[in-house]
């Protein structure tokens, strides 16, 4: 009878733990693999480097506050939102090396990004965009993890882990992403105005006027409206100018704009520049460096500088044609 309780026990046991077995979610082993790739003390890191094949960029804490290659003051929040996903990377799926076609049909872009305290790394793994999904690469793996942030699914990683610099400079005032374009408009004087709109599929058309006109049958030239996409990522102002807004483009106003640049976004964010010669002094030539701007509804008018403006000044005819 004893031996016969006992070999009942043992078969409710085992039943127990082949529910348990059943019920358990087959992807918790990965929770183990997070590990690897998630910063566990934000606070402990106090440098932080991000670089591609074209930039590079060097974050570091003196004092507690996060400095720009360790001299220029920086944005806190793209610092802390860059921490803040570090810590909470949350493996979605694994990718081998001998399961990695889907990589190899698609072409990316990788950056090394890399955690320290003091001379010690905490985290560094590259990083990279293959479609659509964030592809996380440690060091000597022949594993690769997508990843995606716990808490915010639809977060833009490849902007938070910017290897940009100007993405952590103060003064932002427009940062998207070609992929985040939705619409751009330009008018240039004296009676040009056209325009480019993106779907969610990332085919582009131009719109024009009637009296820009846009020949029969003209061919475009997609590189040049592509790059034009792209100088949309971190525009940012010098400082503030002292002029006020509205003794430029206000009612009654002699001065003319060189151009009027307007960006939205999918996300509904929309964004107005309004370009206009900058003079040091009365009577002194336009400054060869930078511009005013009159952005949005701000009160005063910003300084920035040409080399962000003059790529977006360009005419139809350059978006038209072979270059």
């Amino acid at each position: 009878m004893r031996k016969r309780r006992t070999i009942v026990s043992i078969v409710s046991l085992l039943a127990v733990l082949a529910v348990l077995f059943l019920i358990k979610d087959p992807w918790s082993t990965l929770g183990k693999e997070d590990r690897k790739l998630m910063l566990r003390d934000m606070d402990a890191v106090d440098r932080i480097v991000l670089a591609d094949a074209y930039d590079s960029t060097e974050l570091v804490r003196i004092n507690g506050a996060w400095l720009l290659f360790g001299e220029e003051e920086c944005n806190q929040t793209s610092v802390d939102n860059l921490l803040i996903a570090a810590s909470r990377l949350r493996i979605s799926s694994i990718l081998s090396s001998g399961n990695n076609t889907e990589k190899a049909d698609v072409p990316t872009e990788s950056r090394r990004i890399s955690w320290y305290k003091g001379d010690k790394v905490l985290l560094y793994f590259d990083f990279e965009v293959v479609s659509g999904k964030y592809l996380v690469s440690p060091p000597n793996s022949e594993i690769s993890y997508y990843v995606e942030v716990s808490a915010y699914p639809d977060l833009k990683l490849e902007k938070v882990f910017s290897s940009i610099s100007n993405h952590y400079r103060d003064h932002l005032i427009i940062d998207l992403l070609p992929s985040e374009i939705s619409h751009i408009e330009i008018e240039l004087p004296p009676e040009q105005s056209f325009g480019f709109v993106q779907d969610a599929e990332g085919h582009i058309r131009i719109e024009t006027d009637q009296a820009s006109g846009l020949p029969p049958d003209e061919k475009l030239n997609d590189l040049a409206i592509r790059l034009l996409f792209s100088y949309f990522t971190s525009i940012r102002f010098e400082e503030k100018s002292g002029i006020a807004a509205d003794s430029l483009s206000g009612p009654g106003s002699e001065h003319s704009p060189m151009a009027t640049i307007g960006v939205s976004s999918f996300s509904g964010e929309m964004h107005i520049l309004r370009i206009y010669p900058y003079h040091e002094s009365p009577g002194d030539e336009p400054h060869l460096f930078k511009a005013l701007v009159v952005y949005n509804q701000e009160s005063e008018a910003l300084l920035v500088k040409y080399i962000y403006l003059d790529v977006l000044m360009r005419g139809l005819s350059h978006y038209l044609g072979d270059k």
